[in-house]
């Protein structure tokens, strides 16, 4: 492997990544608010009028948030006979913390409006994994970073200016539109530039460098309350980035898949020299195109339009698309269910965070002893031991947050593998392509797994049910797949192919990687 100084980059894109795919759950938390009731709100800190004003919640634990008594006539001293015990609407509400979105939009009791911001960002990052990939394999991973940066950084810093609810959702929109393909780009840039040998532990690194984005991600929401400073602390790094990337190297292996060799060799090159290698020792110049196979084909169509008319290709990426939408759905879904594991907020969510680095760690070791297909099986039939067992077993014992750490532990397992598996066994010149498209089935996971919790108002074991349903189905589906252990990425749709009509072993060409 020849290191060329931009393994740290890649991680450090990943890290931001993690802000910007995150940030929304922290930037449009829910808030505790109650009825504003004018003639009583100047009692100073006395809230003892709180008890006849306002009824209390279902949990009698703090008073009712869209309802309050009605008044027989206009409140002159706040005193117990001048409420009724008909309620109202509110009509103007008091927010428990300042400087909040809901605070400052005036969202009280429109509950659906603040939900509505991580399904519009969740929709963004649907459309961005249309296009990120079809730019990444035209114009070079490197465009599509850069873009993906840059975008971030405009429509993000454009949001915390926001002076309405409405133009704040058309930049959320806009945003994650037009910068969600930050991670997916990176990573493939990042796996393209290392060996067979060491893609498991680059993919693994960028996990945790993912990891390590949310924990700061939820330390920040903890102590910056407002947020419009939140999200210019989090955007703002994007500057950098968004100047930087265009430093950097592209991908020698997508340089000679368009036919680039030049500009491989002195990419190359240029690694060695970092790496202290004479780069004459390599023998660079008798680096082939990977691509000339099927550029002297008759064959004029789109590389796409070949890859699906190839059944093999297409099936597989019909499977590898509901693999990652079960991982995405189950990982998701887990996530959000998980907030009740600590009285902070903000705790429960680095907990549940942290909990998937030893999956990162372990994925390393299993997928290169066991294999990408032995891995896979036994974590999703794992998780969906763990979430049927959880799904009928009595909750708020030891063991059942046993089983619900288990679970999220091995589909996160589960999901890097899938990951690391699905950019393995697609072609060089189709590969970001068709990893946008298995990531975008992911978001659909994504976009239904905040829906999950309405299911439990019709039977409280139904979303875990579910989830371990689908762990099932995707466990028999891995079976149908080719193995790529110590195999070679192929280059071509031919070599793509070939994965699944008999088993190569890593042929003993130059590593460009």
């Amino acid at each position: 492997m020849l290191k060329d100084g931009q393994e740290r980059n890649q991680f450090g894109l990943v890290l931001l990544s993690a802000f910007y795919e995150c940030g929304f759950i922290f930037e449009a938390q829910e808030q505790i608010y109650r009825c504003k009731v004018d003639g009583c709100e100047n009692t100073f800190n006395d809230t003892s009028w709180l008890q006849y004003a306002i009824p209390r919640d279902n949990n009698k634990e703090r008073p009712e948030s869209c309802e309050r008594y009605a008044p027989y006539t206009a409140i002159e001293h706040c005193t117990p006979d001048e409420f009724s015990n008909r309620t109202i609407p509110c009509d103007g509400f008091v927010y428990e913390l300042n400087g909040s979105l809901v605070e400052e939009f005036d969202l009280g009791c429109q509950e659906w409006k603040r939900a509505l911001v991580g399904t519009v960002h969740n929709s963004g990052m649907f459309v961005a994994m249309l296009f990120t990939g079809i730019l990444s394999d035209r114009f070079g991973r490197k465009a599509a970073v850069g873009l993906a940066a840059t975008a971030s950084c405009l429509f993000g810093i454009l949001r915390a200016f926001s002076p309405n609810y409405a133009m704040y959702m058309a930049m959320h929109f806009f945003e994650a539109a037009f910068g969600g393909g930050l991670y997916p780009s990176a990573y493939v840039l990042a796996v393209e530039l290392v060996g067979l040998k060491q893609r498991v532990i680059v993919s693994a690194m960028c996990n945790m460098a993912f990891v390590v984005g949310v924990v700061l991600l939820a330390l920040l929401a903890w102590f910056v309350n407002n947020w419009r400073t939140y999200i210019l602390i989090l955007y703002s790094p994007a500057i950098i980035v968004g100047l930087y990337v265009w430093l950097m190297n592209e991908s020698a292996r997508w340089l000679l898949s368009k036919g680039r060799k030049e500009d491989a060799i002195k990419t190359l090159k240029r690694a060695a020299k970092l790496n202290n290698m004479d780069p004459a020792k390599l023998d660079l110049d008798a680096l082939s195109d990977p691509l000339l196979k099927s550029e002297v084909t008759p064959d004029k169509k789109s590389q796409f339009s070949k890859a699906i008319r190839s059944s093999i290709i297409w099936k597989r990426l019909v499977v590898c698309s509901f693999l990652w939408l079960t991982c995405s759905l189950v990982y998701y879904g887990l996530s959000i269910n998980s907030v009740s594991l600590s009285d902070n907020k903000y705790v429960s969510f680095m907990l549940v965070t942290v909990v998937e680095i030893p999956a990162y760690i372990i994925v390393v070791i299993v997928l290169d002893k066991y294999g990408r297909k032995k891995t896979m099986v036994a974590n999703y039939m794992t998780c969906a031991v763990t979430s049927l067992l959880f799904a009928f077993l009595p909750k708020g014992n030891w063991y059942s947050i046993v089983l619900y750490l288990i679970g999220k532990w091995s589909v996160t397992l589960t999901y890097s593998s899938v990951y690391i598996y699905v950019s393995e066994v697609f072609p060089t010149n189709m590969r970001q392509m068709l990893l946008s498209i298995c990531s975008t089935s992911g978001r659909i996971g994504s976009l239904i797994a905040p829906l999950t919790p309405l299911l439990s108002h019709y039977h409280k074991s139904m979303p875990t049910v579910i989830f371990g349903g689908m762990c099932i189905i995707c466990t028999m589906l891995v079976f149908l797949l080719p193995e790529t252990r110590n195999i070679r990425l192929p280059d071509t749709i031919e070599e793509a192919e070939e994965l699944s009509r008999k088993k190569r072993r890593a042929e003993p060409l130059t590593d460009i990687k």
